[in-house]
């Protein structure tokens, strides 16, 4: 029994412990209810400090066992896709229609790869000058992990490092990498919350959402007697419990998924193979989506409940938001520590004023759609979903949906990056010219599908 426990339950259990002190630390301290930062980034940012002085573990038998970042790592990774599966299920509070939709879907898609082209060159950009300046032995081409890292989060970057160091010999690939990862998820809270909570006070949320905060918005915790439900039952209890039903439907989705993945990564070639569990959390999204179309075919869309899903979907980035800090090993900064800083200060700055320059001239649902690009754009979607739940937190917009479509969209528009990242440590290999064709190609095509507009913010 005990070696159940060790390590993921055990890694559960410190998730659940610092979700629990990050609830109380925002309801009683007024700097996190003033930044709006949720518990599971005040539990994270915790429980990255512990693991980081190599204080994670658990007692046993044979005395105490750390509990190491990697085991985090891989929770974090299927809460984010198992959240996705039921963002696939779910239909938006106000209704939007499928152009909105898509079009919104389309608008990310090419934002975020233009973020990745400027991110990849300013890392690029960094280390050579960093190199010429005051010399160094480290690969300069790792420069370019900074716009995976950041927009892609440790699961691509990690099929991209690994090709890189066995290919090609690219030293320290990997390490850096996961660190430009890592780092990314903690830019996106310290910038991406604050810029929620700015833009929640000037009245830009579509929602209207303005002025003056309630208490319990700012606490996170509900009044006495202030308790709205949270979800309607489908189901007979004497059958099948409502909850039950929902989490084995998304499980049941999920694991189709991995099936899908897992084909994926066996027929595909060897420079693309690795996105097949890498995209587990499309290939779940999308099932689900199809299911929910079938089940509206046959008229049985009714048992799925809207607000039961909402809050699986919610729990699970509550649970991967705390697990991704907790799966960051700092260590992996020493080499290339001063330059790693100064790439990752240029590249926050940078992508900040596209994601609110664009934002600002979205034709719909502009800064949710400038929160969930931030988040994107910086750590994943799962980040982008931590954002965008500040401003709109029951998924009311379809920006949500929209986050997980554009996957779709990026299959094409990514292409040339997506083909050209495991090739950039090839002499030669013209990939900044593929980075400037995308930075340059972005605008034209989005001015032209009337996607930039007169601000609206």
């Amino acid at each position: 029994m005990e070696a159940s426990f060790y390590p993921y339950l055990g890694a559960l259990c410190w998730i659940g412990m610092l979700l629990m002190l990050g609830t109380l630390i925002r309801a009683k301290v007024p700097l996190f209810q003033k930044l709006l930062f949720p518990s599971s980034l005040i539990g994270g940012l915790i429980g990255f400090v512990l693991i980081n002085l190599d204080l994670v573990g658990m007692p046993t038998s044979t005395g105490w066992k750390d509990i190491t970042p990697n085991i985090f790592s891989m929770i974090t990774f299927h809460l984010f896709a198992f959240g996705f599966v039921g963002i696939g299920l779910l239909q938006t509070k106000k209704p939007a229609s499928g152009k909105v939709v898509m079009r919104g879907a389309l608008w990310i898609a090419l934002v975020f790869g233009m973020t990745f082209s400027v991110q990849a060159l300013i890392g690029k950009g960094v280390f050579v000058l960093w190199q010429d300046l005051f010399g160094g032995t480290f690969e300069t081409v790792n420069g370019y992990l900074l716009g995976a890292g950041f927009t892609q989060g440790p699961g691509q970057t990690q099929a991209y490092a690994t090709i890189w160091q066995t290919s090609y010999q690219t030293a320290n690939a990997l390490s850096v990498g996961l660190a430009f990862a890592a780092v990314g998820f903690l830019v996106a809270g310290i910038v991406g919350v604050p810029l929620a909570f700015y833009g929640i006070k000037r009245g830009w949320c579509t929602g209207g959402r303005s002025g003056e905060l309630p208490q319990n918005f700012l606490r996170g915790l509900m009044d006495r007697g202030d308790n709205p439900p949270c979800s309607h039952s489908t189901t007979h209890p004497a059958n099948i419990d409502n909850l039950g039903f929902h989490v084995g439907l998304m499980a049941a989705i999920y694991g189709v998924a991995y099936l899908f993945g897992l084909l994926f990564s066996k027929y595909m070639p060897a420079g693309i193979a690795g996105l097949g569990f890498g995209l587990t959390f499309c290939w779940g999204m999308f099932l689900a989506m199809l299911l929910r179309k079938f089940m509206g075919k046959i008229d049985i869309l009714h048992l799925i409940d809207g607000e039961t899903t909402r809050r699986l979907v919610g729990g699970s980035v509550d649970f991967m938001i705390c697990a991704v800090f907790l799966g960051i090993e700092m260590r992996a900064l020493q080499e290339v520590l001063l330059p790693f800083i100064v790439a990752i200060a240029a590249a926050t700055f940078i992508t900040l004023i596209i994601c609110v320059w664009f934002g600002r001239r979205s034709p719909e649902y502009g800064f949710e759609r400038c929160l969930i690009m931030f988040g994107y754009a910086t750590g994943t979607a799962a980040s982008g979903l931590l954002l965008l739940r500040i401003a709109d937190p029951d998924y009311e917009t379809p920006v949500a949906v929209e986050g997980g479509l554009m996957n779709v969209f990026s299959c094409l528009t990514f292409l040339p990056v997506t083909l050209s990242m495991p090739f950039a440590p090839l002499p030669g290999y013209p990939i900044v010219w593929v980075f400037a064709a995308v930075i340059i190609a972005t605008p034209i095509a989005m001015y032209l599908l009337k996607f930039i507009r007169k601000p609206a913010f």
